[in-house]
């Protein structure tokens, strides 16, 4: 089986939210992504996340989305672990990983 990159956004603009309620928003995006792409499994989508919880990075804050996708796309290259979570000045918070497919 092979893995896909997804990913999605949780709005905070003052990066102000906690750990515990990134969880809970994370938790909530990886269950609209199963809504959206079915509960089967092997989706490529964040639903393929879920309960496997996110790692939450603040030391680097990116400058734009692009940048997001590309510090994700460097920390996560285990299909079967956590989201990764970093923050994006004057937006919020980007979410996303490789999920298996």
């Amino acid at each position: 089986m092979g893995a896909e990159f997804d990913s999605a956004f949780i709005k905070d603009t003052d990066l102000k939210l906690t750990d515990t309620e990134l969880r809970k928003q994370a938790e909530g995006v990886f269950e609209h992504s199963a809504y959206m792409n079915g509960h089967g499994g092997y989706s490529g989508s964040l639903a393929e996340k879920s309960g496997r919880g996110i790692t939450i990075h603040r030391s680097r804050v990116c400058e734009t989305m692009d940048e997001a996708w590309e510090v994700m796309d460097e920390l996560d290259n285990d299909k079967w672990g956590p989201a990764e979570c970093v923050p994006v000045t004057g937006k919020g918070w980007a979410i996303g990983g490789y999920c298996s497919s």
